[in-house]
């Protein structure tokens, strides 16, 4: 029986997976920051295994069942874990899992959606993306808005919609859209400045914390941009129309 083939592009897929079971474990070993961040990391491997990939030219059939299966991990159960320890304290054992167990839930239904019926369009995602849903959470959790009370209580609506919007079938604007609007590429630059300045103030010395300021604000800049504002009308209607005939699918 011969061994499947594992390439280098593979290796970087896992160390995806191994960021978020750091983040897992940092998570319920207290310290949630440092959990927020690895959730980060995971994300940044993600997307490096697809560049190796290309420099490498390596290809394989076991390549993208891994990459999405590692996403789930990464993207819906890690954040899922975080949101149990960071409402312990507050909502007890039973409404923490309670709580924690939604988002876990919507992402394993994305998960199974997308292998019942992948979807081939080329500019939009159908639904949030899972990576920036689980990095959402994972940025509010860790910022400074979630130190107050008032945000603790407004993290409930965070958690719990943000990952549903992955089920839906609104458009956003996936990795490779091209034609991008002045505004769009305005703000998108705009929120990214924000999470580099937060993590040039983390390298400083001024804490983790602001660096997942910034991380928040991007996500949630893209995730009101990319997908509920600013997507032309004409690009809506046909999204909608390729909607219609890949539900045949499901």
């Amino acid at each position: 029986m011969g061994m499947m083939h594992v390439y280098l592009k593979d290796l970087v897929t896992l160390l995806s997976l191994v960021s978020a079971m750091a983040s897992m474990a940092l998570a319920l070993e207290g310290q949630l920051p440092l959990a927020c961040f690895f959730v980060w990391l995971a994300w940044v491997f993600d997307g490096l295994d697809g560049v190796v990939a290309r420099l490498t030219k390596q290809k394989n059939k076991i390549g993208p069942h891994l990459d999405n299966t590692v996403d789930l991990v990464s993207s819906a159960i890690a954040p899922a874990v975080l949101v149990y320890a960071a409402y312990r304290p507050m909502l007890g054992l039973y409404g923490a899992l309670a709580l924690a167990s939604l988002p876990a839930i919507f992402g394993v239904l994305r998960h199974a959606r997308g292998y019942a019926s992948p979807a081939e369009a080329t500019n939009y995602w159908i639904g949030l993306p899972r990576t920036y849903s689980g990095m959402a959470i994972a940025g509010y959790l860790g910022s400074h808005l979630f130190a107050f009370e008032a945000g603790r209580w407004a993290g409930l609506a965070v958690v719990v919609l943000v990952p549903a919007l992955g089920l839906t079938t609104i458009p956003w604007q996936g990795r490779h859209h091209k034609g991008l609007k002045p505004h769009q590429i305005f703000f998108m630059l705009s929120t990214f400045l924000t999470f580099v300045a937060g993590l040039v103030a983390w390298v400083a010395g001024y804490g983790l914390t602001w660096f997942l300021d910034g991380l928040t604000l991007w996500m949630f800049g893209y995730v009101l941009l990319a997908g509920l504002v600013a997507i032309p009308a004409e690009e809506r209607q046909a999204h909608r129309a390729f909607v219609t005939e890949w539900k045949k699918g499901l």
